[in-house]
């Protein structure tokens, strides 16, 4: 096997534009080092650096002696990317084989099962051994509203469902992500299932074609598994049940994450899943109206103790989080709502004990599917009951809707994750593995987790563009810590600019961001990504900037999915982008097409979300903002600054307009986390600089 070195200049050669960036092979060098010496890494590379090689060429060395390694990253986006596009590049180039797979959670793949009910809800006869669309005939008059969130949008999601039907009938991997214009969570819902809906393997009819056993079995037999993160989370909540053995993990954009692990150790419940269980108790339980009944009065009466406990909690201290017990009204809520939840199950049980559906009928699957989901319901009510353990965080959320959730999680993961994930017991004498070779010994080579060394985990490799020192630490790892710097020229090709402004809590602040705004925009042709911390402010900025700029196309999120937003943005050059937190990470927009970021304000986390605010308690109230708010606003505007320069030939600049920035005692704690760039707060400097810019005369206001 060529040394990682070597396997890198193979890849520089085969790029078009490759160059060689000290930067990247020093992360090279680290991670190939932590790999061999099992050794956790924690890596901060600036966008352009080349993290992604960085780890992937170690890990494909490392698979041809037998060691697999896992990529977690922060989205499917980026899953996609690294599975569709960077590891068949390095499985060309390299000419060192390897294998690679994609997993995402089962809610990501089209379900057979529940592909073989939505055909009987739509009227196209009893029960079928396989999926025939061709041979029978649609019936959408009679498309049951159980698989919707509302009677009234029946025919909405009828008109998805056929299409998803017709799909469903030609897809080869049935990924949720092959669709262009993904469907609403209803429509999908009804073909698809949920976190511990899905009955297993042993028990379903269609495991010889479902979708997401295919995707484990590609993962078990590949040598680097690229998963997301919240997926790695939830293996690890099961106790490492859902990913194949590893031997390394590599947590690309690891700043997002603790707050993956966060979101995935929690539970929530809600009157809607109460009435959400009404409906699934009744396709399979027409006949007993009482439980139903019993649902529905448990969801009225925790909805209104949730509310009401909720404002209260708000007037007095301003957040919904819960410290202590629960008040009385919520926790007579719950014992009612887990009474009610009972019967369903006990119902559940009863028919299906007395029906005596055939194993592996489509009938079967949809009680043991309602009973699963009954179950969760009731595991989380008596989760949410019980008292608060150390590390533990109970609050009331308030949704756009206005429905009210009570939730409950962990958000001191370091222990957590340490003795489920990072220091788990390993049977060395496993031999189950697959050989995947021969070793220089002759011997069989088998994928091993922790190296077959009882009594270990991963060795594991944070990377991230904005990476804390402390991010380890709080993810229970002594990891070594490396920061390279950017290999782009950020002090000649970036201005960074700081009007003077009033400060985002006077009431002037609006108008004069709307007024920098449309500036730059003009100044700019264009060509700019506008960042903000609110919908409100992004709604109000984009609604008043396309009045008086009725000429310019001004996407803004939400007015399409934002992959279609992101596609626009990049391919029409005179198109400006308006958008919230999806897009402070993720868009990458090399050349003219985003010659400004415009950020409205420092991104700090909202001081009264029960996580920052409890996580602002662990540190006392005299440090609590330089070490949490501080801390988490620069990364975050890091990460939005960094969508700016993406190549060396790149250039434009950054206007954030928010005086404090130039102004306040912490502003060198945030500045040190940006590029070096070239600073003003003089509008006559910020000009000149988009002069020299060069964009030329702007031929198309339209954006075509």
């Amino acid at each position: 096997m060529p040394e990682v070195g070597e396997l890198l200049d193979r890849v520089i050669g085969a790029l078009p534009d490759g160059e060689d960036r000290p930067q990247q092979r020093a992360i090279l060098d680290a991670v190939a080092a932590a790999f061999r010496d099992h050794d956790h890494l924690a890596v901060q590379g600036p966008t352009g650096v080349g993290k992604s090689l960085g780890y992937l060429i170690p890990a494909v060395a490392r698979a041809a002696d037998g060691h697999r390694t896992v990529v977690v990253t922060s989205s499917r986006a980026l899953q996609d990317q690294l599975a569709g596009a960077d590891l068949p590049f390095l499985s060309e180039v390299l000419q060192v084989p390897f294998r690679h797979a994609v997993l995402k959670g089962r809610a990501n793949y089209l379900c057979q099962a529940a592909v073989q009910e939505t055909i009987v809800q739509l009227g196209r006869g009893g029960e079928q051994g396989s999926l025939d669309l061709d041979s029978t005939v649609l019936d959408s008059t009679v498309l049951d509203s159980t698989v919707l969130d509302s009677p009234t949008s029946t025919a909405a999601v009828r008109d998805e469902l056929e299409a998803l039907l017709e799909w469903a009938s030609s897809t080869t991997t049935g990924e949720l992500n092959e669709l262009v214009d993904p469907p609403s969570d209803p429509a999908w819902a009804a073909v698809s299932v949920g976190p511990g809906e899905c009955v297993g393997p042993t028990r379903c009819a269609h495991v010889a074609t479902c979708f997401s056993e295919q995707a484990r079995e590609r993962a078990a037999r590949a040598d680097l598994v690229v998963v997301n993160a919240h997926l790695y989370a939830a293996h690890v909540e099961s106790g490492a049940q859902l990913l194949p053995p590893h031997d390394q993990v590599v947590i690309d954009e690891a700043h997002e994450f603790e707050d993956a692990v966060v979101a995935a150790l929690g539970v929530s419940v809600t009157g809607w899943r109460l009435r959400n269980l009404v409906r699934v108790h009744d396709r399979c339980v027409a006949e007993r109206p009482t439980v139903a009944m019993a649902l529905g009065r448990a969801a009225d009466v925790l909805d209104e103790a949730l509310g009401a406990a909720f404002r209260s909690s708000v007037a007095e201290h301003g957040s919904g989080r819960l410290k202590g017990a629960l008040p009385d009204p919520v926790a007579q809520a719950l014992d009612q709502a887990d009474l009610a939840v009972d019967g369903a199950v006990r119902s559940l049980r009863e028919t299906a004990k007395a029906a005596q559906h055939a194993e592996r009928s489509a009938a079967a699957h949809r009680f043991e599917r309602a009973i699963r989901t009954a179950e969760a319901v009731a595991d989380d009510l008596h989760l949410l009951g019980g008292g608060i353990g150390a590390g533990q965080l109970r609050w009331i959320s308030e949704g756009r809707s206005g429905r009210h959730s009570l939730q409950l999680t962990r958000i001191d993961i370091a222990s957590t994750l340490r003795s489920l994930a990072w220091e788990r017991e390993e049977d060395a004498a496993d031999t189950d593995e697959p050989i995947v070779g021969e070793g220089p010994d002759g011997d069989p080579l088998r994928h091993r987790g922790s190296d077959g060394d009882a009594g270990t985990g991963p060795t594991v490799v944070l990377c991230s563009a904005t990476l804390d020192p402390g991010t380890a630490a709080r993810l229970g790892l002594h990891a070594r810590y490396l920061s390279v710097d950017s290999p782009f020229d950020f002090r000649r090709n970036a201005l960074l600019y700081v009007p003077r402004l009033p400060t985002p809590g006077s009431g002037l602040w609006p108008e004069a961001v709307l007024e920098e705004v449309l500036h730059v925009l003009e100044r700019c042709e264009g060509r700019t990504l506008a960042l903000f911390t609110s919908h409100r402010m992004l709604r109000r900025t984009v609604d008043a900037a396309r009045s008086r700029l009725p000429d310019r196309v001004l996407l803004a999120q939400g007015d399409a999915p934002n992959g279609t937003l992101q596609r626009r943005f990049l391919d029409e050059e005179h198109t400006s982008l308006f958008a919230t937190a999806s897009f402070w990470t993720g868009i990458s927009s090399p050349g003219t097409t985003c010659s400004a970021v415009v950020v409205d304000k420092i991104p700090f986390p909202v001081p009264t979300d029960p996580i920052v605010e409890a996580r602002c308690d662990a540190v006392g109230a005299d440090r609590a903002f330089m070490e949490i708010s501080v801390p988490a606003a620069a990364m975050q505007l890091a990460q939005g600054v960094g969508r700016l320069i993406r190549t060396t030939t790149d250039r434009g600049v950054v206007a954030v307009l928010d005086p404090r920035l130039a102004e306040s005692r912490y502003r060198a704690r945030i500045l040190d986390r940006l590029p070096r760039m070239m600073r003003t707060r003089e509008r006559a400097e910020l000009d000149e600089f988009i002069d020299s810019l060069g964009l030329g005369a702007d031929l198309s206001r339209s954006g075509s």
